[in-house]
């Protein structure tokens, strides 16, 4: 059987995404789950509905190492495959938020987001620069030096990510294509 905090999670993520999250009212949010509007069946579950939207991102939005797919599994030797495997957890993890984007944007202000975006930030930052220093290419580099490059060999992947698909998007070219692209040219540079 749901619980009925799942049960809330879930109404209210529906109707964030149909209606917004402004739009959507607690009590809106009450009937949807199956409990009586403003007796106060929200208020024993959840303080707010901002503190409602950040338990949602933390558990279907906002992406961990773990959730991307390449968490405790790299290094792998291959430094091609690993390239691979990386950009495959932030293609998946695009797909799967491509139906939440505009909620992304209209709760990304919200203090409880902006500091659980923050610690994941951190996280991934620290296991993809960690992973950079066993590479030739940044054996000389300080931190600052390897976020930069993580920045770079990265940030190219997750444009192209967000803007496939899009009017403003590289025309004609498949996700595989770039990425196999993308993979021979960081693993060349980064075993040089």
């Amino acid at each position: 059987m749901v619980d009925t905090r799942e049960r809330i999670r879930a109404a209210a993520l529906k109707l964030f995404v149909e209606q917004g999250y402004r739009q959507t009212s607690i009590a809106a949010i009450e009937a949807a789950s199956g409990l009586a509007p403003r007796t106060g069946g929200f208020y024993r579950h959840y303080s707010s509905k901002d503190q409602l939207a950040a338990e949602i991102c933390e558990l279907q939005i906002i992406e961990t190492s773990a959730d991307l797919g390449f968490g405790g599994v790299l290094p792998l030797g291959d430094t091609r495959a690993e390239l691979v495997l990386i950009a495959k957890g932030y293609a998946k993890a695009f797909d799967r938020q491509a139906p939440l984007e505009a909620l992304i944007a209209e709760v990304r202000h919200l203090p409880e987001i902006r500091e659980l975006e923050g610690r994941v930030d951190v996280e991934l930052t620290e296991l993809l620069t960690g992973w950079l220093k066993g590479k030739s290419y940044a054996a000389a580099l300080d931190e600052a030096g390897l976020t930069v490059l993580m920045l770079t060999v990265f940030g190219g992947w997750i444009f192209f990510l967000a803007k496939r698909g899009s009017p403003a998007g590289p025309p004609g070219l498949d996700d595989q294509f770039v990425l196999d692209q993308w993979a021979d040219f960081w693993s060349g540079v980064l075993d040089a």
